[in-house]
């Protein structure tokens, strides 16, 4: 039995990359693998991995996925997957052409040249959002240069902008996988909102039409939940913040839905499927299970299956079926504006 009447999982990489040829030739030791791949996804060529998506869709009842494109992913591939399968997948978009002229050395990175893209690619109504992340950071990223919090405010305040133009949402990436090195830190390309999330207070203030999601919902990897505390603070003070939780263990979901200021309208099944991050088990300890990048063990080879345990810690909410209904799919049908086959499946949110 599917969880429920219309299930999106609003956080989906189909994308993924064939690595092994460009690790081969950087030589990285074990424990090193991670930086490695970091300082080489730009310059992969990711390919179309919506087989296996599709195949986990028909497994677990999936209904619909929210594409993102992460880091080296492709907007225009995202859009021909979507193309391919409209009644199954929508996409949002990044600013990935640019950067790769940036990177290229065909242009130097600015703000404005950012905003730009964005304009030109929800311009062409193939994408309904902002996402994964904001491309905020200056590029390329150099850890001996710190954005002070100022400067990375008003670069985001500058997308919000375009997005209010758009009328669609914008995804903000909270929460790190322990992977990935230098890009996952103040410096890195998911800047300092990653681990600030309550940075996004000014944000969230500024453009209060505009919805803010903040993937992860602070829990990426890891078992810490620091930063989950920090984007409940953020979500519980305004009504336009959204946060994903696919990576949530039960009983964050049951921190959240027991705050009167954020409930089961403000969720957003999310899962990172794609990604690669296996989970960590530890019997008798809490968490008993996260997902987490284990650097000594090297990265992940296999499809890792993140449905499977994130809809069994749903299983564990004993909740109504409509708050539910509105986690799984109501909510991202409302902010993402997807299809649905019928009028009133999904319980009006209450003013949060």
């Amino acid at each position: 039995m599917k969880l429920g009447r219309f299930v999106v999982d609003t956080h989906v990489h189909a994308q993924r990359f064939a690595a092994g040829a460009a690790l081969r030739e950087k030589q990285a030791q074990p424990g090193q693998e991670w930086e490695a791949l970091s300082s080489v996804l730009g310059a992969l060529e990711p390919y179309d991995n919506s087989e296996r998506l599709l195949y986990d869709m028909e497994c677990y009842g999936v209904d619909m996925c929210v594409l993102l494109p992460a880091f080296g992913m492709s907007n225009e591939l995202n859009a021909k997957i979507v193309e391919a399968h409209p009644d199954r997948f929508v996409a949002v978009c990044n600013a990935h052409e640019y950067l790769e002229r940036v990177r290229k050395g065909e242009e130097e990175w600015s703000i404005e040249g950012v905003c730009a893209e964005l304009d030109r690619l929800l311009s062409t109504g193939k994408y309904v959002g902002i996402g994964e992340g904001s491309p905020y950071m200056p590029f390329p990223p150099d850890p001996r240069r710190p954005v002070p919090q100022e400067t990375a405010t008003r670069n985001m305040l500058k997308i919000m902008e375009v997005a209010a133009r758009h009328k669609v949402p914008v995804q903000l990436h909270t929460g790190c996988p322990m992977g990935y090195g230098p890009t996952t830190y103040s410096t890195g390309a998911l800047g300092g909102f990653n681990l600030n999330p309550l940075w996004a207070h000014d944000l969230a203030a500024a453009f209060p039409d505009v919805p803010l999601v903040l993937n992860h919902g602070g829990v990426q990897g890891w078992w810490s939940e620091k930063l989950q505390e920090d984007c409940l603070h953020v979500a519980a003070a305004h009504s336009n913040v959204y946060l994903e939780t696919g990576l949530w263990w039960a009983e964050l979901y049951e921190r959240a839905l027991a705050d009167p200021n954020i409930g089961p309208e403000k969720l957003l099944w999310a899962t990172d499927w794609g990604a690669s991050m296996p989970f960590h088990y530890q019997p008798g300890r809490y968490p008993p299970v996260y997902p987490v990048q284990i650097r000594s063990q090297g990265i992940v080879h296999h499809q890792v299956d993140y449905w499977g345990w994130s809809l069994r810690e749903l299983q564990r909410l004993r909740i109504p079926q409509d708050d539910l209904n509105l986690i799984l799919g109501g909510n991202a049908a409302r902010i993402y504006r997807l299809p649905v086959k019928h009028t009133r499946l999904f319980r009006p949110p209450v003013p949060r």
